[in-house]
């Protein structure tokens, strides 16, 4: 018995790091186990989260480190799950085969980071462009009152310190959510419809975000819960639904591009602590960057640029 059970360990050990001999799986298959994984990863939060750790704060120190217990398990066992559904225990592996640590995209490789993230960093152009003004104006704003202050002191207060400030909150949103999301949403997801369409991309890339965006909807709920306006609770999941969806499309399609699991997880950091354009410079007294209302144009000119290298970016870097 426990000779047989050695066997078995050693045989899943081989496949998840020498090689996986993949199943035929058709696409109802795949696409019932994606639905399976996203909904653990949701259900994850409800059924490991205790109910009055669920009433807390979403940014309460106690209810992150729960959260970020409940979604590692789910994780875990979505990544464990993955060798079992797509690798056949009834071939021999062979050499040319990729393993099942492969197929996620587990590896070092460095290039495509930097290639990546210097594609992604070119939707961001506007917010680079507004962050240099918004340090030089305020430079300038403080001088004129005869403060003592330099460009590092700024840019590191507006830029650095928010890295880790406050400290669980971007934890989550900079560390743990990007690595898990990126992980069940991307690297187990995609191999596994890449089985079933083939070299389908285009629809991979479409099909695997709607999972992806459907379970962020369930923030819905928590909004409900606390008594938000329905139009509200609306009109910000359509929004929500739409920019994950997006978003996840371009992670699936580099996923593809790259195989990396680093690559997609650094780009989605990236991408969240850049955030969603701050446009208050349209405003001239309201807003953050309202001190840039006279430097309109020229930001409206960033963005539109920065989108255009960022569609030119797709046939050159990636």
């Amino acid at each position: 018995m426990f000779g047989s059970t050695r066997l078995k360990f050693d045989k899943l050990l081989a496949i998840f790091v020498d090689s996986c001999p993949r199943r035929e799986i058709p696409l109802q298959q795949s696409l019932f186990c994606a639905f399976c994984m996203s909904t653990s990863f949701v259900l994850s939060l409800y059924v490991l989260v205790p109910l009055k750790i669920r009433r807390l704060d979403r940014d309460n120190d106690i209810h992150i480190k729960r959260r970020i217990l409940a979604t590692t398990t789910a994780a875990i066992l979505c990544s464990g799950s993955f060798p079992l559904i797509i690798c056949s225990f009834n071939e021999n592996p062979k050499l040319d085969q990729p393993s099942a640590m492969q197929l996620l995209g587990i590896n070092l490789e460095i290039t495509p980071i930097f290639l990546v993230l210097a594609h992604t960093s070119m939707l961001y152009t506007g917010a680079t462009v507004a962050t240099v003004l918004q340090v030089h104006k305020i430079v300038t704003l403080q001088r004129r009152q005869n403060k003592v202050c330099n460009h590092f002191d700024i840019f590191k207060k507006i830029c650095i310190t928010p890295i880790l400030n406050p400290f669980w909150p971007q934890i989550r949103n900079l560390f743990t959510a990007p690595i898990l999301e990126e992980l069940v949403f991307r690297a187990c997801m995609v191999p596994l419809l890449r089985e079933s369409l083939g070299d389908n991309t285009t629809t991979i890339v479409w099909i695997t975000p709607l999972f992806f965006g459907v379970a962020h909807v369930h923030h819905a709920f928590l909004k409900w819960r606390e008594n938000h306006p329905w139009k509200s609770i609306l009109l910000s999941s359509i929004f929500q639904l739409s920019y994950t969806t997006l978003f996840g499309a371009y992670a699936a399609y580099v996923f593809l591009r790259t195989n990396s699991l680093l690559t997609i997880t650094v780009s989605h950091q990236y991408c969240n602590y850049m955030g969603l354009p701050d446009l208050s410079f349209f405003q001239p007294h309201f807003g953050r960057l309202s001190l840039l209302h006279q430097h309109r144009w020229f930001l409206i000119f960033s963005y539109l640029l920065g989108f255009a290298m960022f569609v030119w970016g797709f046939h050159v870097i990636l």
